[in-house]
């Protein structure tokens, strides 16, 4: 019992920490997308840390809820198109819902850059990080997972 929680921290921990690579980059890269117009130096570097740090939780949930559907982390380790599909469906899913409600109540704004999906007002960024991120992080923590240690 006290391995398979080791390994199942493991897993999560490669997941987490190549999420937080990924999506702070992406956060970056999106910056112009947003409203920052007021804004300072450091207000927008908060910002950037905040929706990454949000991004690795909104991962995390996600990889917990293909995990209860799994019954195991041991899917982390060598992940099939069925568990990348859902763990994908559940972050653009979660997304598009997170995106309209803080539009709303005006979290945040976007930029006259930001393209919008047809017939929503839901940008069209956000749910392309997560249409990319979520399986590129899996790969990427699936492989350094399986790299033989060297300790």
């Amino acid at each position: 019992m006290r391995e398979s929680l080791r390994l199942t921290v493991r897993r999560m921990s490669w997941l987490a920490l190549v999420g937080f690579l990924l999506n702070g980059n992406w956060e970056w890269l999106q910056t112009p997308f947003y409203r920052n117009d007021d804004a300072s130096l450091n207000q927008v570097v908060w910002f950037r840390l905040h929706c990454t740090l949000g991004d690795v939780i909104i991962l995390m949930g996600c990889a917990l809820g293909v995990t209860a559907v799994r019954r195991s982390t041991s899917w982390l380790a060598k992940p099939e198109l069925s568990e990348i599909a859902l763990l994908t469906a559940l972050g653009v899913g979660y997304t598009a819902f997170s995106e309209l409600v803080n539009l709303g109540r005006g979290a945040w704004a976007y930029s006259e850059l930001m393209p919008l999906l047809p017939g929503t007002s839901i940008g069209v960024v956000p749910l392309l990080q997560w249409l990319v991120l979520p399986a590129l992080a899996l790969w990427l923590a699936s492989r350094l997972f399986r790299r033989p240690s060297n300790a």
